[in-house]
């Protein structure tokens, strides 16, 4: 779940389907067939539950041993993966994202609730006394378990703060939340239904305006984690540099400078000093296993291997090559992945465009109140006009969308961006024509190595935000391999 905390909302168990049976025979083979199914599960459960102790048994024993060979670097280790754990989604991004992601459940109470209300209203069998009970009934009923929602999430951001930051959110909400949960569970007017959810209206709109406003995405360490800023001289090894290193870096201390990144999952830039001098920078990912990423990078590796067409040419001259980075899992759930610098997403370069087409057009017609449409708002106006006009009513149902519409719509936005968009970046970047050759040739090469990779593992979610440019080599550097 990206995000936040994804509840089971469903109150209602179907039952099970009840078939008439033609005769008794039929009737003993389902229920020998069930009793059958249910030892399948039961001995597949109790294997499952086998494995999972066994592997537990096995992991505690190891982190004993090393406990007992290097207590100073477990311990460490442990108060590391503790904090980042701690970072990963931060009480108002936790707020946030739960919001949102059950946004659709709560709009359709509501709206339930309100259907109810005035059946209830336009019964005229019932008294005013018997109408008022039977709304505040229903009122209790239907909003359950968005009440179950926010009280979960008023648990888990009302205990005793530890940060700076916890600390600032409890002094700043933590009166609104006790004011929502009020109105939620006794409602001044259970028959207006709305009036009870403004408090929570206000309190997402408050915490929306918080998000924006921080200044670039930005945070103090000092402030969300103390102890990752208090870090000083460990010896905890740099997290996913090669084993070749023949000098062993340690992590002296964290950045205090936090970047987060504006996606769903809030992932968090951080900066590790090392102990060479050096800097490392790393993208921290919450809410995500990070364990098949780290497999595809060392696929990407071995390919890079047979693809080499002698062990001289494995890495800077070898054309058939890979880009690919370091991938640190911290547990099924969160992890580190490698900064890659010196690149940019493809989407950056096509929103360059757009922003240098705007300066033009401002500049041509003297209105300076024109914007940058979204990608979304360039498809939207182009294929909703096309929609009402070929008659199709539902325009929110994607199934009915027209296949001759939808190629329409992409040839004329593929007419309006420039076939050299690219091209023209990697030209400004170079030094000099050989250098744009060279630069030429290895993304030629990095794209024709991606794509046949990318056909193997069947690799999806492809992107312009997850495919980066490196402007000054032409390489492409794939991310985020979550859908393969």
């Amino acid at each position: 779940v990206e995000g936040g905390l994804k509840f089971d909302l469903s109150e209602i168990t179907l039952p099970k389907d009840c078939f008439s049976q033609t005769n008794e025979r039929s009737k003993n083979i389902e229920e020998t067939n069930e009793v059958l199914t249910d030892l399948d599960d039961y001995y597949d459960n109790e294997i499952e539950n086998e494995s999972k102790n066994v592997l537990q048994t096995c992991f505690m024993s190891m982190v004993d041993t090393l406990s007992n060979q290097a207590p100073e670097t477990i311990t460490q280790v442990q108060h590391l993966v503790k904090e980042l754990r701690r970072i990963t989604l931060l009480w108002d991004e936790l707020w946030l994202g739960t919001l949102a992601q059950h946004h659709g459940e709560i709009t359709k109470r509501l709206q339930m609730l309100e259907s109810e209300i005035l059946r209830v209203n336009d019964n005229k069998n019932l008294k005013p006394e018997e109408k008022s009970s039977l709304i505040s009934e229903k009122h209790r009923i239907i909003i359950k378990p968005i009440i179950f929602i926010v009280e979960q999430l008023h648990a888990v951001t009302s205990v005793e703060p530890e940060t700076p930051h916890e600390v600032s959110f409890q002094q700043r909400y933590m009166r609104m939340i006790e004011e929502v949960l009020e109105k939620l569970k006794n409602p001044d007017r259970p028959d207006k239904p709305q009036e009870s959810w403004e408090p929570m209206k206000a309190l997402q709109l408050k915490l929306q305006q918080r998000a924006n406003t921080r200044a670039s995405y930005s945070l103090k360490l000092e402030d969300i984690s103390p102890v990752l800023a208090n870090l000083r001289n460990t010896v905890i090894a740099m997290p996913g540099l090669a084993t070749s290193h023949k000098i062993k870096v340690t992590i002296v201390s964290v950045s205090n400078n936090v970047t987060i990144l504006p996606t769903k999952t809030k992932p968090k830039k951080l900066v590790f000093h090392g102990s060479d001098g050096l800097s490392y920078s790393y993208l921290f990912k919450g809410l995500e296993d990070l364990h098949l990423d780290e497999r595809i990078m060392q696929f990407l590796s071995i390919a890079n291997t047979l693809m080499a067409k002698d062990s001289d040419l494995i890495g800077k001259h070898n054309l058939y090559r890979a880009k690919h980075y370091s991938v640190i899992p911290l547990g099924p759930r969160s992890g580190l992945i490698s900064w890659v610098d010196g690149t940019v997403p493809a989407f950056s370069l096509y929103k360059r465009w757009q922003q240098r087409e705007l300066t033009k057009a401002n500049l041509k017609s003297g209105n300076n109140n024109l914007r940058v449409l979204r990608p979304s708002e360039v498809f939207y106006n182009k294929l909703n006009p096309l929609l009402k006009e070929h008659g199709i009513k539902n325009i929110e149902n994607r199934k009915e969308w027209p296949i001759s519409i939808l190629k329409k719509v992409l040839l004329e936005l593929k007419e309006e961006t420039p076939r050299d968009l690219l091209a023209k970046e990697f030209w400004c970047y170079s030094i000099n024509a050989g250098a744009w050759w060279e630069t030429i040739q290895n993304y030629s090469y990095s794209v024709a190595v991606m794509s046949i990779i990318g056909y193997i593992i069947g690799l999806g979610d492809r992107h312009l935000d997850n495919m980066l440019v490196d402007l000054s080599s032409g390489e492409v550097i794939h991310i985020d391999y979550n859908v393969c």
